[in-house]
């Protein structure tokens, strides 16, 4: 695979690392929302008389949150990957073919490694 003659131009790269920077800055303040939550909850937990349903329902909000903040972490991860990507030019290039995803299947999903194959 030669990625040296298939790329996106680099105004379509300054473009694409533009979207991933503003996702990137709005899942890490979802992520510190979500910590700060999760850590003025426990405080209030921490401070009342909780009834064993009310700990139970606290128990499991904690566990919900708790996967909310990975999922979150691990988009954070993909798009901090994408910027890598786009700073060695090989942001939108297939990992499988080696040829270029659509531009509208990066816009839809803009760390994308993979073009969907359609079969006819």
């Amino acid at each position: 695979m030669t990625t040296d003659t298939v790329k996106y131009s680099s105004e379509k790269l300054a473009e694409f690392k533009q979207i991933l920077s503003e996702k990137l800055e709005d899942v890490q303040g979802q992520i510190e929302d979500k910590k700060a939550s999760v850590k003025n909850r426990k405080e209030q937990v921490a401070q009342s008389n909780l009834g064993f349903s009310e700990g139970s329902r606290h128990f499991q909000q904690q566990a919900k949150n708790k996967q909310l903040i990975r999922r979150l972490q691990h988009k954070a991860r993909e798009l901090k990957a994408a910027l890598g990507r786009i700073e060695d030019e090989t942001y939108g290039v297939c990992d499988r073919t080696g040829k270029l995803i659509r531009e509208a299947r990066l816009q839809a999903m803009p760390t994308a490694r993979f073009d969907i194959v359609r079969k006819v």
